[in-house]
């Protein structure tokens, strides 16, 4: 290379953090809307109980495209870089959701608005889908090979903010009287959506794409279509990564979602009080992310990935035993079992194993297809644990063993991994740095200032 690229691990992280923030902020916004407020507003042709489905399916269709979403833009990050990649997934997700912010609803624009929103929906798919994984690879490529689980970890971390900034969010402007949330008060949570996006922009803006896969891209290594390489040689590490996503995600939907409509209509737990339970659960299992990956660079990924879905699998069915009490606390001490201390690990350990999976000429289009189909697959959960209760009404150990069985699955999974690749983006990184700090930057006062 011509010059020192050198991007910082912390801002690496940085921009994997905000931008998971945003990017699930706004998935997670849509999924409160949908079960509030959108059925009334662009659905109210039809009666509440088939315009709330029309809203719901709507939700779901977001989980269909986020595989087209990773292909799309890992191919981006492969072809032309992930920083370019996580540019168009940051604008694309955050475009979106600030459209329906200021959509018309169906009584100005008629059927047409119902058709937007859906579009608009289908872009937010879009994004995500193509968001994790060119983070993750971002935030691998940019750390020392003994820190990677740690500074990857924050990519998972910042999108369980997201998902507390969208349920506080919502539970401010539900305060509002009724008149005024259902004519305006629903749209400001999506607008907020504009000004995480400037802030995430102005963080992304400042880093420069890895040295390693400038290198790559440069020599020509890159094949014109990556995912074909994935399809025609990856494919098996692809189904494993696929696995290991799905059981965790379908437990955190079946307990930050279904659990939430169970324990309402089921122990008459109030709304309110799952919501907080919830939105608690969550900030903490943000924070016991980054300290799972931290340890996961000393006692390896592959056996501490397979411990965390274990335990993920044995916490559902604890979980789902204490919200039959309807004691707030207990539902909190099951909440903690299952997030914090079952799919922390997992999350805080998934991205620095995926990436190690795959070699850099295909990285973002591997990572970003295994997370996602995982994603996919998983986000039908809900629905299938709905449809349990629906035949078993006493049936809520089936929908543990359902979401469980995932986990173990996922655990096998997981033993059949091998980390083949990483090296050589870890010589990189080292020769970068020994470059950049040849030439050290500057402080205010004068002292060198090495890059860390």
């Amino acid at each position: 290379m011509s010059k020192t690229t050198m991007v910082s691990p912390r801002r690496a992280a940085a921009a994997g953090f905000f931008g998971g923030a945003i990017e699930f902020y706004d998935f997670f916004i849509y999924g409160t809307a949908a079960a509030i407020v959108l059925n009334a507003l662009f659905f109210s042709g039809l009666s509440p109980a088939v315009g709330t489905l029309a809203a719901f399916a709507t939700l779901a269709v977001g989980y269909i495209v986020r595989p087209l979403g990773a292909v799309v833009f890992g191919h981006i990050g492969d072809k032309y870089g992930r920083k370019n990649a996580l540019m168009g997934t940051l604008m694309t997700m955050g475009g979106a959701t600030v459209l329906i912010g200021i959509l018309p609803t169906t009584a100005v624009m008629g059927d047409w608005a119902a058709i937007l929103l859906i579009l608009l929906r289908v872009v937010q798919g879009l994004g995500l889908g193509g968001e994790m994984g060119n983070a993750a690879t971002l935030s691998m490529e940019s750390s020392p090979e003994k820190k990677r689980g740690f500074y990857t970890s924050f990519t998972y971390s910042g999108g369980f903010v997201g998902m507390v900034l969208a349920t506080g969010a919502f539970a401010l402007v539900t305060m509002l009287p009724k008149e005024d949330y259902m004519a305006w008060g629903w749209r400001l949570p999506f607008l907020f959506s504009g000004v995480l996006l400037v802030i995430t922009y102005l963080v992304r803006r400042q880093i420069p794409e890895t040295p390693a896969s400038e290198q790559v891209r440069a020599e020509g290594k890159i094949e014109k279509f990556p995912i074909i390489q994935v399809a025609r040689k990856h494919k098996k590490d692809v189904l494993l990564a696929t696995i290991i996503a799905t059981g965790p995600n379908t437990v955190f939907y079946t307990v930050a979602v279904f659990g939430i409509s169970f324990a309402v209509s089921k122990y008459g737990v109030a709304q309110t009080t799952m919501l907080a339970l919830v939105s608690i659960s969550s900030a903490l299992l943000a924070f016991s992310v980054p300290l799972w990956g931290k340890l996961s660079d000393r006692m390896g990924r592959r056996k501490l990935i397979i411990i965390g879905l274990i335990a993920e699998a044995l916490f559902t069915f604890v979980y789902f035993m204490l919200l039959g009490t309807a004691d707030p606390v207990l539902i909190l001490l099951g909440m903690l079992l299952v997030l914090c201390f079952g799919h922390g690990i997992v999350n805080g350990i998934q991205a620095a194993l995926f990436t190690e999976l795959f070699p850099i000429e295909v990285r973002a289009s591997a990572v970003s297809l295994g997370q996602q189909l995982g994603g996919a697959i998983s986000g039908f959960g809900p629905l299938v644990a709905a449809a349990i209760i629906v035949a078993n009404p006493e049936g809520w150990y089936l929908v543990a063993l359902y979401a469980g069985g995932l986990c173990l699955l996922g655990a096998v999974a997981a033993a059949f991994t091998v980390a083949r690749w990483g090296k050589q983006e870890a010589i990189a990184f080292e020769e970068t740095l020994k470059a950049a700090n040849a030439s050290p930057r500057v402080t205010e006062n004068g002292a060198a200032a090495p890059i860390r």
